[in-house]
């Protein structure tokens, strides 16, 4: 099993996605796009993707 992260930095908001190979989508999330520093919308994607409880086992 391989877990793969996706992120797209759109124009209003940053979404991520975590993905298993096997199973496909395991948890998705949005957070606003910030234009000024992309990696503050990146990490709360990803926070958010984390937090959402989803057991990838």
């Amino acid at each position: 099993m391989a877990l793969m992260l996706g992120i797209d930095t759109g124009g209003t908001y940053t979404d991520a996605v975590l993905f298993d190979d096997v199973r496909g989508v395991i948890a998705s999330a949005k957070a606003l796009t910030t234009k000024y520093d992309l990696t503050v919308g990146i990490r709360e994607a990803i926070g958010r993707v984390l937090a959402s409880g989803s057991n990838p086992t």
